[in-house]
């Protein structure tokens, strides 16, 4: 039997990114409108994954703050009409720079509004579904990448500028990233769903690393315009992440490892953002994975 699975959106979201998931409900609804249509749709299941605010260029923006008021709102409906469990969606923000391997366990040092507004976003849905049957997980998401990824982040922003044959200023590249494929974060998000007794932060990241001057070499390379790459031409921020390497107790324990390799996974990447046919992913296990994604406008 299928799941009945609903994306709850804005009136004014594009739903490109939605068209081609069979078996998907999409209502747009306005955001004030949110708690009661929670309320009407009585859903099992709720994963909190909108967020005002993601783009670097707001990480300070004190608006952060106004997506934990938001989700409150969410919850309290939520708890109003029987729903099991409340996935919220964290990010490595919350932890500032760390220079060891990052565990569920690691204390809470944001360095930006984003990074606090998620913190104080955990703490307050965690408080809400205290002493209720509610499952509370909070998916704490390193950095991913994948087809429909656009915009101002590092790997789309290298494609778009080598595609344009424009040299793109990058730092020296010394920091060490963990980057996880979109079909990992969704087989990660699975493994969750399908887990009664799990509890709590959850990491979910690719315990790999890889540098960022390895990332951006390979794409100059897949592109074959690595001349474009304008290494150490940039300063390292004041509170520039160096290393991320997380440590992914929870899911490793329900038999979930990343199945992506980098060079599969980017290669696709770079199909789907110039625009060419999409490579077939290639799992660890020498499987290989066809998607029907919508193409890039």
């Amino acid at each position: 039997m299928t799941e009945d699975v609903c994306a709850l959106t804005r009136k004014s979201s594009s739903l490109r990114n939605l068209s081609n998931i069979p078996d998907l409900r999409i209502n747009q609804v306005e955001t004030k409108d949110w708690p009661r249509f929670i309320e009407d749709y009585k859903p099992e299941v709720i994963i909190l994954n909108d967020w005002e605010g993601v783009e670097n260029s707001f990480r300070n923006d004190v608006r952060q703050f106004e997506n934990v008021a938001r989700h409150s709102k969410l919850v309290n409906s939520a708890k109003s009409c029987g729903v099991k469990t409340i996935i919220g969606v964290g990010s490595q923000a919350e932890l500032g720079p760390v220079d060891s391997q990052i565990t569920e366990l690691v204390s809470d040092n944001p360095t930006s509004n984003y990074g606090e507004a998620k913190v104080q976003n955990r703490i307050a849905l965690q408080k809400q579904v205290e002493n209720t049957d509610i499952q509370f997980i909070w998916m704490r998401i390193f950095s991913t990448y994948g087809p429909l990824d656009e915009g101002s982040w590092l790997i789309p922003n290298i494609v778009q500028s080598l595609e344009r044959n424009e040299v793109i200023n990058l730092t020296k590249g010394e920091q060490e990233w963990s980057y996880l494929h979109a079909y990992d974060l969704a087989e990660a998000f699975a493994a969750v769903l399908n887990s009664p007794y799990i509890r709590g932060i959850v990491n979910v990241g690719n315990p790999n690393t890889i540098s960022i001057r390895e990332v951006a070499l390979t794409i100059g390379n897949v592109l074959k315009k690595q001349d474009l790459l304008a290494f150490g031409s940039l300063d390292y921020r004041q509170d520039q992440v160096m290393k991320m390497k997380p440590v992914c107790e929870t899911l490793g324990d329900l038999g979930w490892v990343p199945q992506i390799g980098f060079d599969s996974g980017i290669k696709q990447t770079i199909d789907w953002l110039t625009g060419k046919v999409l490579a077939p992913l290639k799992t660890m296990n020498h499987e290989t994975l066809y998607f029907n994604l919508p193409t890039r406008t």
